[in-house]
């Protein structure tokens, strides 16, 4: 498939997700929780924050910056990517203003309030924060740590399933996250290849 293949199936799932499956999955998550499920999802959002990410690829690059620059440059990419990506998902958050499943569980309440730009936690629903952390993770953690691809799709893919299981987002907000998530990962692959090749040209 190609990349504009991708974008489109992506759009069709959310729009398939927000018309059919959003709010009767969110029903079905909350009848079927457990204190175990709860506990998985609050460890997989916490393990999901991105500072921990950018922390790490902060100190890497700075450590690796002189003898390793090929080294700095992929984590530089892994913080370029995890930063936009999570600054482009706040901005939508306060743009869209979606209700979180809380609010339907408690409320009834499944509503969106467009350009109303709520900052509030119960507000802020599409798209997943987290997701998009996730899938940026599986895909540009997978150009900086090759050999541990397999890994980094594990971890990212948890991450976004995990906003599910703790029942703090609908699938639409999950698909959306993850789509951003491989936007912007790709974008930035694409220019660490530039740099890294325009390097390779002059050394």
């Amino acid at each position: 498939m190609t990349r504009s293949s991708w974008l489109v199936a992506g759009g069709v799932l959310i729009v398939a997700s927000l018309l059919w499956f959003d709010i009767p999955l969110a029903l079905w998550i909350d009848a079927h929780q457990t204190s175990e499920t709860r506990m998985v999802g609050t460890w997989l959002e916490e393990a999901g924050k991105s500072h921990w990410v950018l922390g790490y690829c902060l100190i890497v690059a700075a450590v690796a910056w002189r003898s390793w620059r090929s080294i700095a440059h992929r984590h530089i990419a892994l913080f370029t990517a995890v930063a936009a990506s999570g600054i482009l998902a706040n901005i939508i958050k306060v743009i869209v203003c979606r209700s979180r499943p809380p609010l339907l569980i408690d409320k009834g309440l499944a509503a969106f309030d467009l350009f109303a730009f709520r900052t509030e936690y119960l507000w802020n629903s599409f798209p997943s924060g987290h997701a998009t952390t996730g899938l940026t993770i599986a895909i540009a953690g997978s150009v900086t740590w090759p050999r541990l691809s397999w890994l980094m799709w594990l971890i990212g893919i948890s991450i976004a399933l995990g906003r599910l299981m703790y029942n703090v987002h609908y699938l639409s907000d999950v698909i959306a996250g993850a789509l951003l998530g491989a936007i912007v990962s790709w974008w930035c692959v694409q220019k660490l290849d530039a740099v890294e090749q325009r390097r390779l040209a002059d050394s």
